[in-house]
């Protein structure tokens, strides 16, 4: 897979994959980048193969012979350790003593004329020995920490990081400046292997559509195809769909919506949930009153019990009204209580509820929007567009600098968080 030639500073990559083969495959191919394009001395952190399967593949693939391979790792240009070596040299975790065994390497291959230092970091034994929430405190190292140039992948399977809670995948998200799209969470919807990974997360979808059905006051937007697919994708696996809309309270647009929506069986109305009346929840957060809100929750959750749902999904856009008519506060104010309503109903109630949030990207490119838009930003985990491809929390404008570098480098894009494929 093609990754990004040039990185600035520190780069923090988050990663998630669908297999084990594909992670360390992919891994390979990040260092040998690093290493025969970039000067890098690097770092191969994994249990999933012994440190001889990992020369072994190195040899094959790379242009290295055995002797050579003996040669560099003596130097500490190439490195190769197991987690246990790496997080759990001693029965008690230090922190500390982490960075440094980075540092020394950093440095030693710098003497060498390296001129920074790129690491692999599989982060599954955290997860077989029950410490993710030490993993997490390594995640939120801040860049500081590290007074070597480093560039650093967080290699994450899918099968443990959908175990993870609302705010650990939050704090993943805000602690890495670029994401990888060629995995498994390149998408909200390149999920058909693993269904629960859009379970429980709070997104937000920027879209673009500026086409309206008609002329009216409160002109109805046309339905996008991907709020039809996360509808239909949730129908067709039997699950709960809220759809609580401003446009709602126009007759025309709920027959519009269900008249679209391609599961059109018996169970769209025992599992499709369309909520009436949205104008009064709309004016009751412009005067800070969630009131309503709360009252769908409590509705929302008893048609869960009684129809024996578990999975549920909710598409919601009045923050992106407040929003645009400058109601900052109240737009943050309702996404905060989003986020406090599905920990409640995740943790303590048991259920998989997710949100997307919908946000007409127009209402964000000039000020004084482009500032709380990252508040907005940060209050989802998921930030993606209105094709379902995830983005960056930070890539609302493009710079001038990101300008010229889409130009010079190929399927990059260098601004923190960008996403790399």
């Amino acid at each position: 897979m093609p990754f990004p030639i040039q990185f600035r500073g520190h780069s923090h990559i988050l990663g998630i994959y669908s297999s084990p083969q594909r992670k360390i495959e992919e891994g390979l191919e990040y260092l040998r980048i690093g290493f025969e394009e970039n000067n890098e001395a690097i770092v191969m952190i994994t249990d999933e193969l012994t440190k001889d399967e990992v020369r072994s593949e190195i040899i094959n693939k790379w242009k290295i012979s055995k002797n050579e391979l003996e040669d560099l790792e003596r130097k500490s240009i190439i490195n190769i350790k197991s987690g246990e070596e790496i997080y759990f040299p001693s029965t008690i975790i230090d922190h500390e003593k982490t960075i440094k065994q980075f540092s020394d390497i950093a440095y030693a291959s710098i003497k060498k004329g390296k001129k920074r230092l790129r690491v692999f970091a599989d982060t599954k034994i955290f997860f077989e020995r029950e410490h993710e929430d030490h993993l997490i405190e390594y995640e939120k190292s801040p860049p500081h920490l590290f007074d070597f140039p480093l560039t650093g992948l967080c290699a994450y399977d899918l099968d443990d990081f959908v175990k993870l809670d609302h705010t650990s995948r939050k704090i993943l998200f805000d602690h890495h400046n670029l994401y990888l799209t060629n995995n498994a969470f390149r998408s909200i919807f390149d999920i058909s292997d693993n269904t629960s990974a859009i379970l429980s997360e709070h997104i937000c979808m920027f879209y673009e559509d500026n086409r309206l059905q008609n002329s009216s006051s409160l002109s109805i937007p046309i339905i996008t195809d991907s709020i039809l697919r996360y509808i239909d994708e949730g129908l067709l696996q039997n699950q709960l769909c809220v759809y609580l809309s401003i446009y709602n309270m126009k007759k025309e647009y709920e027959k519009n919506i269900i008249s679209q929506i391609s599961n059109k069986d018996s169970s769209i109305y025992n599992n499709f949930m369309l909520v009436p009346d949205t104008d009064r929840y709309y004016i009751n957060a412009v005067c800070e009153n969630l009131t309503p809100f709360e009252d769908l929750k409590k509705l929302i959750f008893a048609k869960a019990i009684l129809g024996n749902k578990k999975n549920i999904r909710i598409v919601c856009d009045i923050p992106d009204f407040l929003f645009k008519n400058k109601h900052f506060d109240q737009s943050v104010a309702l996404e905060e209580w989003w986020n406090e309503t599905l920990e409640d109903l995740n943790k303590r109630h048991g259920l998989n509820v997710s949100l997307l949030c919908l946000y007409h990207s127009n209402n964000s490119q000039k000020r004084p929007y482009q500032f709380h838009r990252h508040r907005i930003n940060d209050n989802h985990t998921i930030i993606c567009d209105v094709n379902g491809i995830i983005q960056s929390k930070y890539s609302d404008n493009d710079s001038l600098i990101e300008k010229r570098e889409k130009n010079d480098v190929t399927k990059m894009k260098g601004k923190k968080g960008d996403v790399v494929e």
